[in-house]
């Protein structure tokens, strides 16, 4: 049997060795949803000052600007991702200055949200967006108010559609899922595998682990194995109309670009894409070496920045820090599972 050796991430490739900064900046959510974690929405984390918020950015950003890197013998500044998520980060009332904020630094900056905010509101933030992660709860949101949002953030920024699977609800999801996906095409039928992914999403008990049940894996419904499959399909699907000689890479549809590579010992490389990665079961990395600290860093809602959501080691608290000095060492997972995106595309060796 084949031996897993190495997991590398679509972030690898990127222009500018960046780094990618995750910050759960509270648990306020305008929405309740049964099969939501309640420590993701139910408020006991409430938003920081603004004066904090800031700081913090200000902080991380010139820290990152004063650590330059090396590339062909020329000295260049990281770029800087920021991942923002509650929580309902749109509702956190000085929102629009932490964006300008981040946007003044030149940081990439991608929102997670449940899309709530009016279309008039979104047509103004994609200004300062890179991208947006746009979780569907059917339960809860409005099936037009949803696709409007959609609209105005389609051509101008990177779009991930999570749909929440419900049971009972799956194949029909999936349906909507595709009808959103139509939308990005263009007067060829083609897609740039960078404009969006469409995804139902298995809905997990447990999203965020800790020491103690870390690698629980319980699903929140009992799917259907019809349901499991519809589940397990791609969020990307590349390109299969007709393109031209010169169409750039990316947009021809190089896995390595939007998935995360598995290498094994015996030669075999398998590019899989995030929410494929745990329903298939290979978020698996026990006793492999973890760059959580090399390629980014989380903040949790406590203002603890961690090296990873395992919470594999702190580094302080952003209201008590004066002077950073961030990971840059590698671990040694201590976890059979790993459960959080993010980290799952950190890259892991041998």
């Amino acid at each position: 049997m084949s031996r897993l050796i190495s997991v590398v991430g679509p972030h690898y490739h990127a222009p500018n060795n960046p780094v990618n900064i995750q910050w759960s900046m509270g648990n306020t959510c305008n929405f309740s949803c049964d099969y939501c974690p309640t420590i993701l929405h139910d408020g006991t984390n409430p938003w920081m000052s603004k004066d904090v918020y800031l700081k913090t950015i200000q902080k991380i950003c010139d820290y990152y600007k004063a650590h330059t890197y090396t590339h062909n013998g020329e000295e260049k500044v990281r770029a800087m991702h920021w991942e923002l998520i509650g929580g309902e980060v749109t509702t956190i009332p000085y929102f629009e200055e932490i964006l300008q904020s981040l946007y003044d630094y030149k940081a990439n900056v991608t929102v997670y949200s449940n899309g709530s905010r009016t279309v008039r509101w979104w047509e103004e933030a994609r200004n300062f967006l890179q991208g947006v992660v746009l979780t569907y709860h059917p339960l809860t949101m409005d099936k037009q108010h949803f696709k409007e949002v959609v609209d105005v953030l389609r051509g101008h920024v990177t779009v991930d559609i999570s749909i929440a699977g419900i049971s009972g609800q799956v194949k029909e999801l999936y349906n909507f899922g595709e009808e959103l996906r139509d939308s990005f095409n263009d007067n060829n039928g083609r897609q740039s595998v960078f404009d969006v992914s469409i995804a139902v999403k298995t809905m997990y008990k447990k999203l965020l682990g800790d020491n103690n049940n870390y690698d629980t894996q319980e699903t929140w419904y009992n799917y259907t194995p019809e349901e499991i499959e519809i589940m397990q399909r791609p969020g990307v699907k590349p390109n299969t109309a007709p393109m031209e000689d010169n169409t750039p890479t990316h947009v021809k549809g190089d896995p390595k670009y939007w998935s995360t590579e598995f290498k094994y010992d015996d030669g075999t490389v398998k590019y899989v894409q995030s929410h494929q990665i745990i329903n298939e079961g290979l978020n698996k990395f026990g006793g492999m070496n973890c760059h959580l600290g090399s390629e980014g860093l989380n903040i949790d809602m406590h203002g603890e920045i961690i090296s990873s959501w395992c919470g594999a080691k702190s580094f302080g608290n952003i209201t008590q820090i004066k002077e950073l000095e961030l990971p840059i060492e590698h671990y040694s997972c201590p976890f059979e599972f790993c459960n959080n995106l993010n980290d799952i595309s950190i890259t892991k060796t041998l």
